[in-house]
């Protein structure tokens, strides 16, 4: 059995961390350096860190308090949100990011992947792949004409060179109602990198149900923003269910 990931996700906006529901109606959720400082000593595996306000509009993602964190923490950090160029992935390895978070550029620039794995290996690309439900079917949200298949397109980016996949199921994202154990069990099957999920997760019990399909790693941020989680304790439940985690 290998070791149960919990990883806090972070969204960052003006300088300020901010969490919402189904990528909308974001509010104040702290102060970045403080908060992950806090987080690093509840046991987290990883931070996810991705800037709102670079992934919205066509700006540089916050570099600075990318490096303001860095320098106070050592847990690894995944930094993302509007990364379009090799010059901008660069400077963010260059500021403490160990790994780095795409999405809107993999349909626009693919060949990005390969530049970014020839340079720093391909384990320290994430691919995100952002999923809403319609119907009973299931697009990509990038996928403004639905006709791509989710499945071909993680499989496209791992020939691509991709080493990790997270998946954030849209709708269900900042709900605390669980995740799609269904659709989760399909991608499980599908491949075999390292697979993040998030969107649903209200309790330690759902983090369970998502253990037993075959999950591994998850990402975090309505149970820790606002309910009464820490890392620490999601950990411990799950130790003391059996499961093996990183204190």
């Amino acid at each position: 059995m290998s070791f149960i990931r919990i990883i806090p996700s972070l969204l960052l906006s003006n300088k300020k961390l901010v969490k919402g529901k189904k990528f909308t109606n974001h509010i104040n959720a702290g102060y970045p350096s403080s908060t992950c400082l806090a987080l690093e000593g509840q046991k987290c595996d990883e931070i996810f860190l991705i800037d709102l306000d670079s992934y919205k509009n066509d700006k540089d993602p916050d570099f600075d308090t990318l490096n303001e964190i860095s320098k106070n923490i050592s847990t690894p950090i995944t930094f993302g949100g509007g990364i379009k160029n090799i010059e901008q992935v660069k400077k963010a390895f260059k500021l403490g990011a160990d790994k780095i978070y795409l999405s809107q550029i993999l349909f626009q620039n693919k060949e990005i992947i390969s530049k970014i794995k020839d340079i720093y290996g391909s384990q320290s690309i994430v691919a995100g792949i952002n999923i809403i439900a319609s119907n009973g079917e299931y697009y990509l949200l990038e996928d403004k004409e639905k006709n791509i298949n989710i499945l071909d397109h993680i499989k496209s980016l791992i020939k691509s060179g991709i080493g990790e996949i997270k998946i954030t199921y849209v709708n269900d994202e900042g709900g605390e109602k669980g995740m799609n154990l269904n659709f989760s069990k399909i991608i499980i099957s599908n491949t075999d990198l390292p697979i993040i999920f998030e969107g649903g997760l209200g309790n330690v019990e759902q983090i369970i149900d998502m253990i037993k399909i075959g999950a591994n790693s998850f990402a975090i941020g309505s149970m820790i923003t606002f309910k009464d989680y820490n890392i620490f304790k999601i950990k411990q439940h799950l130790f003391n269910k059996g499961y093996k985690v990183r204190f």
